[in-house]
């Protein structure tokens, strides 16, 4: 009987597993938690208690691999509309204008994307979840051209090992891999970071009724972004249960507090009080939590100098991105499926792992420059800054400049971002005029009538209906 091992019960690990059930006759799953019988967070996804995004390709992904995961979703409570219509956006630009991007986002809490995930891979009938199970190391055969044959684990206080034909790694951004390889007297794959010092702190509040809500509410969340004189920033993120999560951001060591006081006073020192004005009119319904566990950090399994057959990372063991940008749970979907396509033109066989991870190379690599690129906004990030000819970063200023202030630019850019389209949408030629001379009108306007100072608050666009008016959560 052929067996598949998944070290870790997250998003990448039960993406992994129902991918591994058309390969193998059976798939275990390993974790160190005991799962929760109900929506919660669980010990070893401290990151649960922050905002997470789940893009419109992780949704497809996601649909593909549970069939009814959006309909699920939706049932317990997700909320469902386009961000560039629902989410008032403050950058330094000023407030971002309203327009459709063309895509419906999933507003929810990890707990709810992980749990729902979860119930639907308990319908997998090949899948073995054992809770409580350490893995304490890799297991390999001797000799020149050693290969993965298993694993030993720590399950209720006693040692194992449990053999298999495949050990896939999705234990996340603390992964033991380096340490499990090097045992086994092996070359670990070399590892890349850049880490601009970020942390976040968030608490999870009530949202307040409609009788307490200004006539001028129309959004139904908020993000503020951090500017390079002001590296502080915040998102107020709608998600189940009539709740906010409310997730204060800063970068270059400027970590929001976690106590109350602090906590407050970062929101108040925003670019906008529009923030703090709404945490004030909210409940908060839990502690305020921190973390600063955000650097990029990307293992180069695709430039590794050795070949080991029954061995391959997939999700943050592979690569993890600073979660300000909302990547990890939809690139985690995607390294899944990816996995899924080799296996399906290579089979299980020994042989197929060094072209998945060259696969997966390829479509993380443009994902990572953008967080990387970003990232070196911040003064003292340190690590490999991505070489960008200096036109095509002054390009790429103007046209996220432009996708602010025109929203038909917008949707046609969103794609490169949501992970469904390429980033050579940003170079078509009909697009780059429009870009240009978008850029050049503003220009102008600014030396003719000046720069308008930018409002506190978002200003209430044009046939979006209020909260005041009954428009629903």
């Amino acid at each position: 009987m052929s067996r598949a091992i998944v070290i870790g019960g997250s998003i990448a690990g039960m993406c992994s597993a129902r991918v591994l059930c058309d390969f193998f006759d059976e798939v275990v799953i390993l974790d160190r938690d005991q799962f929760p019988t109900e929506i919660a967070p669980r010990p070893g996804v401290p990151q649960s208690r922050h905002t997470h995004v789940l893009l419109p390709r992780g949704e497809q992904e996601l649909e593909e691999l549970f069939p009814g995961f959006s309909a699920s979703m939706m049932a317990a409570g997700a909320l469902k509309f386009d961000v560039g219509t629902g989410m008032a956006v403050r950058r330094v630009f000023g407030w971002q204008t309203v327009g459709p991007t063309g895509r419906e986002l999933l507003w929810a809490s990890r707990d709810l994307f992980e749990g729902t995930i979860r119930s639907l891979m308990r319908q997998q009938t090949k899948v073995r979840i054992r809770e409580g199970s350490q893995v304490l190391a890799l297991r390999s055969t001797a000799g020149e051209r050693p290969r993965i044959r298993g694993v030993l684990l720590r399950d209720d206080a006693a040692e194992q090992e449990l053999e298999a034909d495949l050990v896939v790694d999705a234990s996340g951004r603390h992964t033991r891999a380096e340490q499990w390889l090097t045992e086994l007297g092996l070359p670990a794959p070399k590892t890349q970071c850049v880490d601009s010092r970020a942390g976040y702190a968030s608490r999870f509040y009530k949202v307040p009724p409609p009788e307490r809500r200004p006539s001028d509410w129309w959004w139904k969340g908020l993000w503020v972004e951090a500017e390079p004189d002001r590296p502080r920033g915040a998102v107020v993120f709608p998600i189940e249960g009539d709740r906010w999560l409310v997730t204060a951001s800063g970068f270059s060591g400027s970590y929001p507090p976690t106590d109350e006081q602090g906590f407050l006073e970062h929101l108040a020192s925003l670019s906008s009080p529009i923030v703090a004005r709404a945490v004030a009119l909210a409940e908060p319904i839990s502690p305020i939590y921190g973390n600063r566990s955000m650097a990029n950090v990307s293992r180069a399994y695709d430039r590794w100098e050795i070949q080991l057959p029954g061995f391959v990372a997939v999700g943050d063991a592979a690569c993890a991105f600073n979660p300000v940008y909302g990547q990890g749970m939809s690139t985690s979907t995607v390294s899944a499926v990816i996995l899924r396509d080799v296996l399906r033109r290579r089979g299980p066989g020994a042989g197929f792992e060094p072209g998945f991870f060259q696969q997966q190379a390829k479509f993380l690599r443009s994902v990572w420059d953008f967080a990387t690129r970003s990232d070196f906004r911040w003064p003292g990030t340190v690590g490999e800054r991505p070489h960008t000819p200096a036109i095509i970063g002054a390009y790429a200023k103007l046209a996220i400049e432009s996708a602010h202030h025109d929203s038909a630019i917008r949707r046609h850019l969103f794609p490169a971002f949501d992970l469904t389209g390429s980033a050579t949408l940003l170079f078509e030629p009909l697009f780059v005029g429009k870009v240009l001379l978008s850029a050049g009108q503003r220009r102008l306007r600014q030396r003719l009538l000046g720069t308008p100072p930018i409002p506190e608050s978002p200003p209430v666009p044009a046939g979006v209906p209020r909260w005041a008016a009954g428009a629903a959560m």
